[in-house]
């Protein structure tokens, strides 16, 4: 990179970290109708939607007017653009609280493969099963070297199939790999850094996904010169693990040490190629536009993450919207006392596109009050795996028991106390990964003791509106008052209930298994409730929103094609809301954002059938024709675009997604 160009990339990061950015994009005037347009104007916690509307009047990116057909059309001028509904169903668009779409833009082949060249980065995409990717490796490796120029980097991105039938993981470590052995590995086999540097001793190689052993230099798929590379970059070891150190406990808790992969991508190996990588960036927010995401909740990953997306506001290019958190080394940053001060004061700052909305400290743990079940086959298969692990590489071994048996916000812990002194200065705390219900109790009651000693009344904690994600084994029945009193909101990844259900039903038995994304649970009480998916999917054939996020909320279908959990289902109505107005309280727009209503911003979905009428087991199927953000068409499928007069649009359409073919 030049100089200049780094001089231009840290003025992005420092002068747009919490900037204004840009105003919302503006659009025309356009009028909808002959449709089912499903507003969500109901907010209470019922089954209720509230108004469904024949058409819907926007203009300069917000809705003016809904009404029916009579009252909307007759607003239309000589400018107006109209479009016949024909029928189908409008709903608002969807918003999702903990998704990385920065993560998954370093795993997206299609955008990969368009903006990357092999003079600049050799990319080479695997698939097929773990055992194929391991065997063919050494082979693709190869390739790729014979093709690279001294230094240039290589980039190895492994997926997890077609139909996302690879992907074996839950957050809580609690997936598919426990108890399906053709999945995993052996040991024995998988690579090794040392095998890294002499397949490729002159270029620095990244090998994404877990094929190799080695923690942080192997786990990340990384050889010595990646690391060296690593290190020119970011020197300073209270950010990089992979710096000599003598003291160990400066890196005991922080995200951008064990997060590795998350600023190598952009921070390191495309250091010095930032307009494709704000090409990707971009394409990976349009893409999930077309499965319906119209805004996002996430921990800003990487210093390239923020100057990305605020250099993209700035311009008015940023495609859909993102409340950020910050998790950027918080032990060594909170000491500050300034830094603590300013960064809650900054609370809601942004534009309409990005604006900022609290921050954590480290990610969660597995603690948890269950009790495992002696004959449990999935227990004996987590102790024969962490066994192997730990005779394979003891520092590994050791890392992942610390990892399992820890709770991360015990008090007097390091990072109790850092939270403490985030919220005593009125900080928000939210986005927290976590899978374990004992943290939720400890969390709640640093929450409650540090924002009591600093004065605050519980309706000053309720307003806060700290957050905690995942929802893998949490709240069992009994912590609902406390999450209630204190105003807790709770996003539930949907996708663990598909993954982590049937293993957590074997370990601790069915009572437990309803403590995996209890949505029920928490919306019969109150309690703002939105959710998640959390995983790459835009590496699939026919995984979406739909069918991995609202269905499951719905259903309740693991992995095994058994359901868990009936007690938890909820009606189609409920998760309408859960994924739209609930999410949006959860961003702190929900007075612009969320639903369908006057004044709010013109976010919306045109589906290809009708959400509330087509059976239950066909809501995982429905597909987004049409996606509006502000106004503006993010993506726009063939067959709709013809009828409407309208060019198709997005990245599923344009780079061969299956919406090419709608």
């Amino acid at each position: 990179m030049r100089k200049t160009e780094r001089v231009a990339m840290f003025i992005l990061l420092f002068g747009f970290l919490f900037g204004s950015g840009a105003i919302a994009q503006q659009s025309g005037e356009m009028i909808f109708y002959n449709g089912k347009i499903v507003t969500v104007d109901d907010h209470s916690f019922t089954p209720k939607l509230g108004t469904i509307a024949q058409a819907m009047h926007i203009k300069d990116g917000k809705i003016l007017h809904l009404g029916t057909n009579a009252q909307i059309r007759a607003m239309a001028g000589p400018n107006t653009k109209t479009i016949d509904l024909k029928g189908r169903t409008v709903i608002p668009g969807f918003v999702l609280t903990h998704e990385h779409p920065w993560d998954w833009g370093s795993v997206y082949p299609q955008a990969l493969k368009k903006y990357l060249s092999d003079d600049q980065v050799i990319v080479r995409i695997m698939e097929g099963s773990p055992q194929e990717k391991v065997k063919e490796f050494p082979g693709v490796l190869q390739e790729a070297v014979s093709k690279a120029k001294p230094d240039e980097w290589i980039y190895i991105v492994t997926t997890d199939g077609k139909h996302f039938e690879y992907h074996t993981m839950s957050n809580g470590g609690l997936g598919r790999a426990l108890v399906d052995p053709s999945l995993a590995i052996p040991l024995d086999q998988m690579i090794t850094k040392k095998q890294l540097d002499e397949w490729a001793p002159n270029n620095p190689v990244y090998a994404g996904g877990w094929l190799t052993t080695d923690p942080f230099a192997g786990g990340e798929g990384l050889n010595q010169k990646a690391i060296d590379e690593a290190v020119k970059a970011m020197p300073d070891p209270h950010m990089n693990w992979f710096v000599p150190v003598s003291d160990e406990s400066i890196r005991s808790t922080s995200p951008a040490a064990a997060g590795t992969r998350r600023w190598m991508f952009g921070d390191v190996m495309l250091k010095d190629h930032y307009k494709e990588l704000v090409q990707i960036q971009k394409s990976m927010l349009e893409w999930w536009a077309g499965y319906g995401m119209t805004a996002f909740a996430s921990n800003a990953y990487a210093p390239s993450n923020r100057v990305v997306y605020a250099d993209l506001d700035r311009r008015g290019e940023m495609p859909i919207r993102n409340m950020w958190t910050w998790n950027w080394n918080p032990e060594y940053l909170f000491a500050d006392p300034f830094f603590v001060d300013d960064l809650a004061a900054r609370l809601g700052q942004g534009s309409d596109y990005v604006w900022f909305g609290g921050a954590i400290v480290t990610t969660g743990s597995g603690c948890t009050a269950a009790k495992e079940l002696p004959d449990s086959k999935s227990l004996k298969a987590r102790d024969e795996q962490m066994k192997a692990f730990a005779q394979a590489n003891k520092q590994l071994g050791n890392m992942m028991a610390i990892m399992m048996s820890r709770c991360n916000y015990a008090p007097g812990s390091r990072n109790a106390e850092v939270i403490s002194r985030y919220i005593k200065a009125g900080g928000r705390f939210v986005n927290l990964h976590t899978s374990g219900d004992q943290d939720i109790d400890a969390m709640m009651a640093l929450i409650a003791k540090a924002s009591r000693e600093a004065g605050m009344t519980d309706e000053e904690i309720r307003a806060k509106r700290h957050g905690m994600d995942h929802g893998v084994m949490w709240p069992r029945p009994e912590q609902i008052p406390a999450m209630k009193q204190l105003g807790i909101l709770a996003s539930g990844d949907s996708y663990e209930i598909v993954m982590a259900s049937p293993t957590v039903y074997d370990m601790y038995g069915e009572k437990v298994a309803s403590w995996v994304v209890p949505h029920k649970r928490e919306e019969e009480a109150g309690i703002n409730s939105s959710f998640e998916i959390d995983r790459p999917i835009q590496t699939t054939d026919d995984v979406t929103i739909f069918s991995a996020g609202v269905a499951p909320m719905i259903i309740r279908r693991a992995w095994n094609g058994k359901i868990y959990a009936q007690d938890q289902q909820v009606d189609r109505a409920t998760a309408l809301k859960i994924a739209t107005y609930r999410g949006a309280y959860y961003l702190m727009k929900e007075n612009v954002l969320g639903s369908l209503e006057p004044g709010k911003w013109a976010d919306f979905l045109v589906l290809d059938k009708d959400y509330l009428a087509v059976p239950e087991e066909e809501i995982g199927k429905l597909h987004v024709l049409m996606t509006v953000v502000g106004g503006k068409t993010i993506h726009l499928v063939p067959s709709l675009a013809k009828e409407i007069g309208m060019q198709p649009t997005g990245p599923q359409v344009e780079l061969g997604g299956s919406a090419a073919q709608w």
